[in-house]
C-alpha cells in the first residue's frame, strides 16, 4: 500500500498585491482554512431519440463560463485587519495569487488576476479570539505561473 501525497496547510496562500509598480505581494496573516474553488456555470439541452421521440430524452450540458473563487478564515490578526478593512472600503480589484509553495513538478506555482474583494466578515465571541472570513472572485481567467524546479 502506498501513501498519499499530501500537501501541508502552511504551502498554500492568498497573497494580495500592494498596486505599486513593481508590485509585491503578501499573504495577510492569520487563516486557519483556504479554499480555491473553480465555478463552472453550465446549459443544458435535451437531445430526444431520432427513432422513437417517446423514449426520455438525455440531456447534453455545455460549459458557459467559469470563475475562480478564493475564500478564507481564521483568527482575526491585527495587521491582516488594517489590510482588509482598506480593502473593504476602498471597493475595487486588486491584484491577487492563490499560491501553492511546491515545486513545478509537484504542482506548484500560482494563479493570478485581478480580483474583487465580495465577502468580509469579523465575528468576535465572548471568551475567544476574533475571527475573520473573506470571500474574493478572480475577475476573468486568471495566469498560472509554474513553481520553480
Amino acid at each position: 500500500m502506498a501513501l498519499a501525497q499530501t500537501i501541508k496547510f502552511g504551502s498554500a496562500m492568498i497573497m494580495l498585491g500592494d498596486g505599486a509598480s513593481s508590485e509585491t505581494f503578501e499573504a495577510p496573516c492569520g487563516f486557519t482554512e483556504l479554499t480555491m474553488t473553480v465555478n463552472i456555470e453550465s446549459n443544458t439541452t435535451n437531445i430526444p431519440d431520432c427513432e422513437d421521440p417517446d423514449l426520455p430524452s438525455w440531456l447534453i450540458s455545455d460549459e458557459v463560463s467559469k470563475q475562480m473563487t478564493l475564500s478564507g478564515s481564521g483568527v482575526l490578526d491585527k495587521d491582516a485587519k488594517q489590510i482588509w478593512d482598506d480593502w473593504v472600503m476602498a471597493g475595487g480589484e486588486k491584484n491577487v495569487r492563490w499560491f501553492i509553495d511546491l515545486p513545478s513538478g509537484e504542482g506548484g506555482g500560482y494563479y493570478e488576476a485581478p480580483a474583487i474583494l465580495t465577502q468580509y466578515e469579523q465575528t468576535f465571541s465572548r471568551g475567544q479570539r476574533a475571527n475573520v472570513s473573506i470571500g474574493i472572485a478572480m475577475n476573468g481567467k486568471p495566469s498560472f505561473t509554474a513553481g520553480n524546479s
